[in-house]
């Protein structure tokens, strides 16, 4: 396997959690096709190992995500852009298809591409003063189907409709009221440390075919298209 790697992606693991880290605050951690290529790396090695029991992803610098580097999304021909998007839903992909149950640490923005990636995890957590919004309809850029799917299952069909077709922006007590956050807290260490000692003591293999079933069940028929 080709190993792709950046400075802008950090991936260690410690007790049985991996830590997927977003590392380019300068660009308030938006994404770049070497930054996408790199997570995929890190997670197809990462998804074989019997050490990892929770999957953590997250940004430094107290933001999450401010979604995808746009400059790559809208290239000067079509080409470099559909690649892009390709790489973007097999990264996503290979977040949902985690073997062990896969947490966002959400701080600061959550937008777009973040969202993207954040829905791709098992569950949210969220500081008090994280913003989410899904702004693709203002750039002209259709929103992934798996991302749209999983938007509808966790907020409803027309809360998620207003989210895309409006672009507003929800704060963290919002999107917990939504559906869209599972934990808010202003301490996301404990919440964290909190689920994985509960989810540690289980079975790796049994944990992973509840995983699969479980997004079987939520997505029956769902094909992942670019």
């Amino acid at each position: 396997m080709t190993v792709t790697m950046s400075e802008n992606v950090g991936f260690e693991v410690s007790d049985g959690i991996a830590v997927l880290e977003l590392r380019r605050p300068e660009k308030r951690n938006a994404v770049s096709r070497e930054m996408w290529q790199a997570m995929l790396s890190h997670l197809e090695l990462a998804a074989g190992r019997a050490d990892v029991r929770v999957l953590v992803v997250q940004g430094s610098g107290g933001v999450f995500c401010a979604g995808a580097d746009l400059t790559e999304v809208k290239g000067t021909d079509n080409a470099p852009a559909e690649y892009f998007r390709e790489l973007v839903v097999r990264t996503l992909s290979a977040v949902a298809a985690f073997p062990a149950p896969s947490i966002a640490r959400i701080e600061g923005p959550c937008i777009g591409g973040g969202c993207s990636l954040a829905l791709a995890c098992d569950f949210r957590f969220a500081h008090p003063g994280a913003v989410f919004a899904i702004p693709a309809v203002r750039h002209g850029i259709v929103y992934d189907e798996h991302s749209v799917a999983r938007l509808v299952e966790l907020m409803g069909p027309s809360r998620a409709a207003r989210m895309l077709y409006t672009a507003e922006r929800l704060d963290a007590s919002e999107a917990a009221r939504a559906g869209l956050v599972d934990e808010c807290g202003a301490d996301l260490d404990v919440l964290i440390a909190g689920f994985s000692e509960a989810v540690t003591p289980g079975d790796r293999d049994t944990i992973a075919a509840i995983h699969s079933l479980l997004r079987a069940t939520a997505h029956p028929t769902a094909t992942l298209r670019v």
